[in-house]
């Protein structure tokens, strides 16, 4: 009996961080400097809740790691503070989706893909880049 729980509650895990995925690529652009609009209604378009907030916001609540290895579909990767957008991104930072296989979504006017070298190279320069469960909510 705690194998099949076990076994049944991977599986819903598994199927939320696959709606987050799928949510990732169906979601629009809701404009640029609206990164972490467009963070919040992924996960509200996956069914996993509604949490607002700014980049910088997420960055401090959610995010504590820069381990790779604890690294997990789904999870936000962000920072508070970067010079490579200008002001926006000093004052707010910028928030992503990690997709698995090395790739980070996230909206920068329009819904990118970038590896996460490249996401932390540009986005690292400030405060830099750390990964957690938006909510608190572990996915996997």
């Amino acid at each position: 009996r705690d194998c099949l729980l076990s076994r049944g509650l991977g599986d819903v895990y598994k199927r939320q961080q696959q709606a987050v995925i799928n949510a990732c690529y169906s979601t629009p652009s809701p404009g640029q400097n609206w990164c972490a609009a467009w963070v919040t209604n992924v996960f509200r378009n996956a069914g996993v809740g509604y949490f607002g907030g700014n980049a910088c916001d997420m960055f401090n609540a959610w995010c504590y790691s820069s381990d790779r290895s604890a690294l997990r579909v789904g999870m936000i990767v962000a920072d508070s503070s970067h010079s490579g957008t200008g002001a926006p991104g000093l004052i707010y930072g910028h928030v992503g989706i990690y997709v698995g296989g090395g790739i980070v979504m996230s909206n920068e006017g329009a819904i990118t893909s970038k590896s996460l070298d490249s996401f932390i190279s540009f986005y690292g320069t400030g405060s830099g880049v750390r990964w957690g469960w938006l909510g608190g909510i572990a996915l996997s």
